[in-house]
């Protein structure tokens, strides 16, 4: 038993899913999105929102990828199915879909390890690649049969080429001949029913010999075929239904061919549906700024600053637990004080949660799983049914308690309104205490007074309340967890005007406890503000502390930096002095040897001092080497696109080729390009921030992520605007060292990409450019590699 349709209709639920329809690309994906209904045990919920994360970073890496190009394809499935036959332009959709199909579980094969919930779903995906190139073959791009789509057919249009053009030429000799011009009402040759028929005046019907197949509206016009021609037109008949015939042939040859694959291209199309739809929950989150919570086994929920996904504007969040430190919890506070919208945000992020999608709160939010969510929100009267509203509430209250149990999620606004109010209270705290006893987890509005001290009374219930600000006159929407709601009736009746006598006599209707009651809760209410004060202090504190330390850690970083640049200029320094007291030495020893040539014990001597004098300049180009702890890098740390500080170019750069043989690494600062020592390298300090990834690091993610970044958008722009933009875009992109970037100019009628090609052929900084490959964009993007 799954959690009732009536009560996600409550939650405003079917709302976020037609958001999340709108996402969805391909019809069915649509029908799945608008259909999803929550799951009830804890693995399917895992897998859910593990596809649902999987998607997401997918489009981080990937922004362009989709199902685009597929297509809805069950009708035409159905209809081979009943014997029916495909028609062109559907085949060509039917190949589309196959071979987007094809691509997505390719590009999922390379990356079923960063994405194996992904790939679970692509896994009934079968390749028809033979199917796809049948169909390219015998269906052309404009959805007719291709002429090569069989011999017979290619004949066959030969010959119809071939009588055309005969009986053209014979009217066209008729229209040249003199004899038949004044006959004519416009030297034109049109169609008539097929065959090829002349304007003839309606007084030369007898002279004109030919035979009538149609005439003009007043009847002035006739259209006659003449009759040289109409032995070639009935050839011209017979051909184009011999061609017809064997078009349907075709037609049926490759519907019988997707007749014979039905399942699979079924089983295609609904995992390319259910892609889709994992894309689009992907892209909710993004829109709202949503994030997966944390998974927890047992039915706890702690929601930490969670927004309503369908309120729009300045949101105050809410942040609340439940099944943790208490089991129950007892709303009370001013109506339109936000404590139903409240509710609802409980129930509707659990709902969305057991349904894989992410929520709209912070990552440190916990969830568990409910198999039941119970609802009694709104107005439950109904005329046809002859029930009040405290007798629908009850009915509904009645069932709820019925079918809940330790599992379940319970959501009452206003329990016990609509009757007496002694024993609406009483029945109340009745509904409450039965709930509890049960294991529920419980959320409950009320106005009853009553329930503030059940709560007080009863272990793991707690009060809350809904903060109303007495000065404005206006709630804050705030949830203050363990306050009970303070009446505000007198304040309010004061500030607007009631006079002081009446409100003096009201206060003596009021008993003592029930004076001590507010009093009480309006301390609890001040001590609640001041300790949130005091957190608010501590955690600006922090934050304060936390800046300090990454101010201190990028001063560090600065005299590392500017260490090293010294040191290595002191041994460059040092290198050259040694250099030239070798060059002074050699030429000495030079000079020995001329002077001592004759004296071999001498010569030794020097050899021997020359050899010591290497093994000196050895240590000193060693200790060039040295650096201080903690700066090398080694071969296994750099990665492609990765950012470096050169530290005696005193300059930050891109690794664009990892280092060779000699030790060398092809780094590119700017418009440069240089080969640069290994040692002569260090992370910059952005870079040293990435946490360390897995060993595929050249995932989709990350191996384009730094690409993806270069981009420029040109749709909706005029050729001449793309252009003007796209060169001074071109520029700013030399200048900051980017060497690949995409241009996206849409598909539409190819304009705008032919007007962008032609102006980067002679652009000075573009090295080569091509049309966007699959999961890039196809031909509504160029990507160009600059110089």
């Amino acid at each position: 038993m799954g959690i009732e349709a009536k009560v996600l209709n409550k939650l405003d639920f079917p709302k976020v899913l037609s958001r999340l329809a709108e996402y969805c690309i391909l019809p069915r994906a649509k029908e799945l999105a608008v259909g999803l209904i929550p799951h009830i045990d804890w693995e399917s919920v895992r897998l859910a929102l593990q596809e649902t994360e999987e998607g997401k970073n997918l489009l981080r890496g990937n922004p362009l990828f989709s199902v685009r190009g597929a297509k809805e394809i069950r009708a035409y499935i159905e209809r081979c199915l009943r014997g029916g036959v495909i028609h062109g332009e559907e085949l060509l959709e039917i190949r589309d879909t196959l071979r987007v199909g094809r691509k997505i579980k390719l590009l999922l094969l390379e990356f079923k390890e960063e994405f194996p919930g992904l790939w679970e779903i692509a896994l009934p995906i079968e390749a028809q690649k033979e199917l796809e190139d049948e169909i390219s073959r015998c269906i052309s791009e404009d959805g007719k049969v291709a002429d090569n789509a069989s011999s017979e057919l290619s004949d066959l249009r030969r010959a119809l080429n071939r009588l055309q053009h005969r009986i053209r030429e014979s009217l066209e000799g008729t229209l040249r001949n003199s004899s038949y011009q004044k006959m004519l009402q416009d030297p034109i040759i049109t169609q008539r029913s097929d065959r090829y028929v002349l304007p003839i005046k309606q007084e030369y019907r007898t002279a004109f010999p030919g035979i009538v197949h149609d005439q003009s509206a007043s009847g002035a016009t006739l259209f006659i075929e003449p009759m040289p021609v109409v032995h070639l037109g009935n050839e011209l008949r017979e051909v184009i239904l011999k061609e017809q015939r064997e078009v349907l042939r075709i037609l049926q040859m490759l519907s019988a061919q997707i007749e014979v694959r039905a399942d699979v291209l079924a089983e295609l199309h609904e995992a390319l549906a259910n892609i889709d739809l994992v894309v689009a929950k992907a892209h909710l989150s993004v829109d709202m700024n949503a994030g997966a919570p944390e998974l927890v086994l047992g039915q706890h929920v702690k929601l930490v600053q969670a927004r309503h996904p369908l309120i729009s504007g300045k949101v105050v969040p809410l942040s609340v637990e439940l099944g943790i430190d208490f089991d129950t919890l007892v709303i009370t506070g001013p109506n339109t004080g936000g404590k139903t919208v409240a509710l609802k945000v409980v129930g509707l992020m659990a709902a969305m949660t057991q349904s894989g999608l992410h929520i709209p709160a912070e990552s440190d939010s916990r969830m568990g799983v409910f198999t039941q969510i119970f609802a009694d929100i709104g107005d439950e009267q109904s005329v046809e049914q002859s029930l009040s509203t405290f007798s629908g509430h009850m009915k509904n209250i009645v069932e709820i308690i019925d079918h809940s149990d330790g599992r379940s999620l319970v959501l009452l606004d206003e329990v016990g309104a609509g009757t007496d109010p002694t024993e609406g209270a009483a029945l109340a705290m009745g509904i409450l205490a039965e709930l509890h006893e049960r294991g529920c987890r419980t959320v409950s509005t009320t106005h009853y007074g009553a329930l503030k001290t059940f709560a007080y009374e009863t272990a793991r219930v707690k009060n809350a309340s809904v903060e109303f600000d007495t000065e404005t006159l206006r709630p804050t929407y705030r949830l203050l967890i363990g306050i009970p709601g303070k009446s505000n009736a007198f304040t309010i009746a004061g500030r607007l005007g009631l006079s002081e006598q009446v409100l003096a006599r009201a206060n003596t209707f009021v008993t003592e406890r029930e004076m001590q009651v507010a009093d009480l809760i309006e301390n609890l209410g001040e001590t609640h503000r001041e300790i949130e004060l005091e957190k608010q202090k501590a955690k600006t504190g922090r934050q304060a502390v936390e800046r300090q330390s990454k101010a201190l850690e990028e001063k560090t970083i600065l005299l590392d930096e500017e260490y090293e640049i010294l040191l290595a200029l002191a041994k460059d320094e040092a290198s050259e002095l040694v250099r030239q007291a070798k060059r002074e030495a050699d030429a000495i020893i030079e000079q020995l040897k001329e002077a001592l040539k004759k004296d071999n014990k001498q010569q030794q001597d020097i050899e021997k001092a020359r050899q010591g004098f290497h093994r000196i300049s050895a240590k000193l180009d060693k200790g060039r080497k040295i650096q201080r702890s903690g700066s090398g890098l080694t071969a296994d740390q750099l990665k492609l696109g990765q950012t470096v500080q050169m530290t005696k170019l005193r300059q930050k750069g891109q690794v664009i080729k990892l280092p060779n043989s000699n030790g060398e690494v092809l780094v590119q600062a700017g418009i440069m390009k240089v080969m640069v020592p290994l040692a002569e390298l260090k992370l910059a300090s952005e870079e040293k921030k990435i946490p360390p990834r897995n060993s595929r690091e050249a995932s989709i993610g990350f191996r384009k992520a730094e690409e993806i970044r270069s981009e420029i958008d040109l749709r909706g722009m005029l050729v001449q605007e793309g252009t003007q933009a796209l060169d001074k875009y071109l520029d700013d992109a030399v200048l900051g060292g980017i060497g690949l970037l995409y241009v996206i100019h849409g598909k539409g009628t190819g304009a705008m990409r032919a007007g962008i090609q032609d102006f980067l052929k002679g652009h000075p900084h573009v090295r080569s450019f091509r049309i966007g490959e699959y999961g890039e964009g196809d031909s509504g993007v160029t990507v160009v590699e600059l110089k």
